[in-house]
């Protein structure tokens, strides 16, 4: 009997550490593309901030508009491996460095116009079978 009691121990250890590392590594396609497209927004913003302020302010924008795009490259890739629906925002923000922002502008606004109600949670609309 006593030599069940350390073995019981060791199974609820397990449990617990497995439970802890499950949730520590689990974050879903949807908050790494909600990542992802709070980023590509931003730059967005500035983008289009800069056709209309001084040329030295556009440049500073531009510049932040490059490294946003860049920073969501990440975020992008993490949900495109969980979900392939999200494959598309990834192979775009991979084009961000050898392409414009112009010429990426209306993919990056498509591919990120899938918010739900749900606080702003990019999330893959609802395909019915067929479709």
């Amino acid at each position: 009997m006593r030599s069940d009691v350390p073995k019981r121990l060791i199974f609820v250890g397990s449990l617990f550490a497995a439970s802890i590392l499950l949730s520590a590594c689990g974050a879903s396609a949807s908050s790494d593309a909600t990542r992802a497209c709070v980023l590509v927004h931003r730059s967005i913003r500035l983008y289009e901030a800069a056709k209309s302020v001084t040329k030295t302010q556009a440049h500073a924008d531009l510049a932040r508009a490059e490294r946003l795009l860049a920073e969501a490259v990440s975020p992008a890739n993490l949900a495109a491996s969980t979900n392939t629906y999200w494959q598309a925002l990834a192979g775009t923000l991979a084009e961000a460095q050898q392409l414009p922002e112009s010429r990426l502008v209306v993919s990056l606004k498509a591919q990120c116009s899938a918010a739900s109600a749900n606080e702003g949670e990019y999330v893959v609309p609802y395909k019915s079978e067929g479709q």
